[in-house]
């Protein structure tokens, strides 16, 4: 793959493979590899960059360290909806797309496609051989997204039906035609596998593979892996739907030779990468191009998803509200029937109510004494307010000035029927809870919790309980870690301790990558024990030391590590209890939401107040300090240190609302100078 290349490649393996028996296509072994593995490499060098449209085992997909991206619509929609979801994640303006199940396909199937469209200046540019059209061979220019998004809201599912409605040009493959054959049954994949010519090759002239297949997906994937961080404009993969948590068939040799690959192209693109002096805003960077979100959803009871993050768009099933109704108490009247100037005497002829309307239809120079919330009477379009109307028996007076439709609420105002009303990857809170009750929907898809494992490292920890030995210190870290990976809302896997032997750390990030999609550790990575464990981790996967500019927690480990088939996130954080903390806040917290499915902001907010205290600081580090924030007799904000600051000091946390954050180049404070802090209220 070529990043100058302005299109970007999407394989279609969102499919349910129902006539193989309801197994994924993709994943299944042809000739020593997946199917996936023979298209991934055959479209690779054609265009910039790939994604892959999978409703289901995302982990298996995501060993070629690429995109992986589910239909936003759900229920495994056909080729449309993968086609619509690679276009709304790819920022090229180019995007090819081609099956998961033909391995075939033309070398220069991209280039041909390409020519026709520029030289044809249609939308689109369809694969054709003979009289068929192959559809789902095609090249699009990124600027039918939203022709396509209105389609798909309409009820769209046929692509023929589609491309009907487009500026299509069909372009001839004869040549070729054997290209386009593509794997439906078992049977023809047992077919196919035996058919050879004296040469070696296939009757289309593919070379036969032999040799290990993890070798050779790693070898293709260290020649073509997508860059993890997008070209500009990229947004992160919004993935939605996937049938089950099932885990990546890959071993761990090449789970461990993509995740080294990966890694390495996003540090080599990085200029003033050091992992020796790393800033805190490039550490931050390196690791959000390396998250990939869980794609699992579930079907939770409506107040069970508070706190949740969505796994599909919520499309409103009707108007709300329903009809047009009054926004205030008053009376619902003809506008036509007001006078220019002066009071205008209407007759009174009925009343009408929330949950009970006003039956008949206003004739001329009539009202209808209305409550809020009541449906609009037939005739009326405007609703006086009743504090300026004058009652006299069955009559009222209106006063001059009243504007046409004033005081009325549309029928579909708020939410309109068929309208996306909140998108996937947005987390659940109170109000999204209102909204998906006001449509009357009892139960909602949202992305399974995140698992998250973790255990603290060292021979003098004590278990809390326990009589403290010489030596030893109480376990306070997994406590802490505890308590903010529950207000995250994480399935949370704890440990325990695991001590300073290279078997037992080894059974245990074993244990924990297998089962889960994070792993967090305590100590073990500052200056004098790194060693120690770097050799363990590289065994396992690829993890990077870094000592960060930072103060507290400059050291510190990030990376993946696999077992079992399955890769989890790595993060090793320093041992001293503030700097747990302090890296879990700035670099975990954020990774942990985007792993989760979040696709909106989840950095921390920061303020600006000024300072009442003084604060010792040399440039070259970015500085978290604990402060407390508080009002004033004036009412005014500020903020001072909690004293004593060392990484090892934990009541500094406990007597602190919030962080005072020193920026990287920024010199020591003193009293009143303006210093932006982050509140720790709301951090999770």
């Amino acid at each position: 793959m070529s990043d100058s290349k302005p299109i970007t490649g999407l394989i279609l393996a969102g499919g349910q493979g129902r006539r193989m028996g309801g197994v994924d296509k993709g994943l299944q072994i042809f000739r020593g590899k997946r199917l996936v593995d023979h298209v991934y490499e055959r479209l690779a060098p054609q265009v910039g960059g790939i994604i892959i449209n999978a409703n289901q085992n995302h982990d298996a997909y995501k060993s070629f360290g690429v995109r992986v991206v589910s239909d936003a619509i759900g229920n495994f929609a056909g080729p449309l909806a993968g086609l619509h979801a690679g276009l709304s994640v790819s920022r090229r303006p180019y995007l090819a797309s081609v099956p998961c199940d033909s391995p075939f396909l033309p070398e220069d199937l991209v280039e041909r496609l390409m020519a026709r469209l520029n030289e044809s200046g249609a939308e689109l540019a369809v694969a054709k051989t003979g009289d068929q059209p192959h559809p789902v061979f095609c090249l699009a220019r990124r600027s039918v997204l939203d022709h396509l998004t209105n389609f798909l809201k309409g009820g769209g599912r046929k692509i023929d039906a589609w491309y009907a409605s487009l500026d299509v040009v069909e372009v001839d493959f004869d040549d070729e035609a054997g290209a386009f054959s593509n794997i439906n049954t078992r049977e023809e994949l047992a077919n196919l596998e035996d058919v050879t010519t004296e040469e070696g090759t296939t009757e289309v002239g593919t070379t036969l593979e032999t040799g290990a297949r993890a070798a050779t997906v790693a070898a293709g994937a260290a020649a073509a892996v997508e860059r993890l961080s997008p070209p500009p404009g990229d947004a992160p993969a919004r993935a939605s739907w996937s049938a089950s948590p099932a885990r990546a068939i890959a071993g761990d040799a090449l789970a461990r030779v993509v995740s080294r690959d990966a890694l390495e192209r996003i540090l080599s693109c990085m200029d003033d990468y050091d992992p020796n002096a790393l800033k805190v805003t490039s550490a931050r960077e390196v690791i959000r191009s390396f998250l990939a979100p869980v794609a699992t959803n579930e079907k939770v009871a409506v107040r069970a998803a508070l706190g949740r993050v969505l796994g599909e768009d919520i499309i409103s099933t009707l108007d709300v509200p329903a009809h047009d109704n009054s926004a205030m108490d008053g009376y619902a009247l003809r506008h036509a029937d007001l006078k220019n100037a002066g009071d205008t005497e209407l007759r009174l002829a009925g009343s009408a109510f929330a949950g009970r309307q006003f039956a008949g239809k206003l004739g001329k120079r009539e009202c209808v004494r209305i409550m809020t919330g009541a449906v609009m009477p037939k005739g009326a379009d405007t609703v006086v307010i009743q504090e300026i109307v004058h009652t006299e028996g069955d009559n009222i007076r209106v006063p001059a000035g009243q504007k046409k439709g004033q005081n009325r609420r549309l029928a579909g105002e708020d939410l309109a029927a068929g309208k996306p009303v909140l998108m996937a990857g947005q987390p659940v809170g109170p109000a999204e809870l209102g909204l998906i009750a006001s449509l009357g929907l009892a139960e909602v898809t949202v992305r399974r919790r995140l698992r998250v494992a973790f255990f603290s490292t060292g021979d003098e920890l004590a278990s809390v309980g326990s009589e403290l030995k010489q030596g030893e210190v109480y376990d306070s870290n997994r406590y802490t870690l505890y308590g903010m990976l529950s207000r995250l809302g994480c399935d949370i896997i704890d440990m325990g301790v695991v001590r300073d032997d290279p078997a037992s750390l080894e059974r245990a990030l074993k244990a924990a990558a297998a089962d889960a999609d994070a792993i967090i550790t305590s100590g073990g990575v500052s200056v004098g024990e790194a060693d120690f464990i770097r050799e363990l981790l590289g065994k396992l996967g690829e993890v990077v030391f870094w000592k960060i500019a930072m103060k507290p927690g400059r050291p510190m480990a990030f990376g993946k590590i696999a077992h079992a088939g399955n890769e989890a996130h790595f993060f090793g954080l320093p041992g001293n209890p503030v700097a747990v903390m302090v890296t879990f806040y700035q670099f975990v917290r954020e990774a942990l939401l985007v792993l989760s499915g979040r696709t909106d902001d989840c950095t921390l907010p920061l303020l600006q107040v000024p300072c009442t205290s003084s604060i010792k600081k040399s440039p070259g580090r970015t500085e978290f300090q604990r402060g407390l924030l508080a009002r004033g007799e004036r009412g005014r904000w500020s903020v001072c240190a909690t004293g004593a600051q060392g990484s090892g000091v934990l009541r500094s946390m406990a007597e602190a609302n919030c962080f005072i954050v020193l920026e990287h180049e920024r010199g020591s404070v003193k009293p009143g100078d303006l210093v932006q802090v982050q509140l720790f209220h709301g951090l999770v």
